[in-house]
């Protein structure tokens, strides 16, 4: 009996706690089986100060599935950003073992000057990853890309609502 009565009140005890927690499927928020506004979910970025650059860029993956102009545009723009930041980060990473063998000492302010040429190519490899990570090329993809945001702003709204229960 007291086994049976453990049991029963772990299970309310976790249906208790998992109430609060937000669910994300197909373009949908849910809350214990409730289907969320975007405003509510705004609300609750907003709230508990998670996820608010996820949903910003979640709106506009859905911007880019609704209007094939926009999604081009951006595609063209992300394209060249990130082609012209790659090829100037490559050029810079490999001239750099070119620059650390011709001027290796540490007294030396060309290795200074290395180091900056390194860091700043390594930031334009960067800038060209954040490019081409914007690029979606069909409406499926910016379907796809809006899922995998709206998941992460699920998970982080989740995460403050499991902080502020402890």
């Amino acid at each position: 009996m007291k086994l049976l009565t453990t049991i029963a009140a772990v299970l309310l005890s976790i249906s208790a706690f998992s109430q609060d927690y937000i669910e994300y499927d197909n373009g949908y928020f849910s809350q214990n089986g409730e289907l969320l506004l975007m405003e509510q979910i705004d609300d609750l970025t907003l709230l508990h100060k998670a996820g608010r650059g996820n949903v910003r860029r979640a709106n506009r993956f859905i911007s880019f599935h609704k209007n094939q102009n926009y999604r081009i545009a951006n595609n063209i723009g992300s394209l060249s950003v990130g082609s012209a930041a790659g090829f100037f980060g490559g050029i810079g990473v490999l001239l750099s073992p070119y620059l650390i063998s011709t001027t290796g000492r540490f007294g030396d302010n060309s290795f200074g000057h290395t180091s900056i040429v390194m860091a700043v190519t390594t930031g334009l490899c960067a800038v060209s990853y954040k490019a081409f990570s914007r690029v979606a090329l069909s409406p499926a993809g910016c379907l796809r890309k809006r899922d995998r945001e709206f998941y992460k702003v699920a998970d982080k709204i989740n995460q403050a609502i499991a902080a502020a229960n402890q």
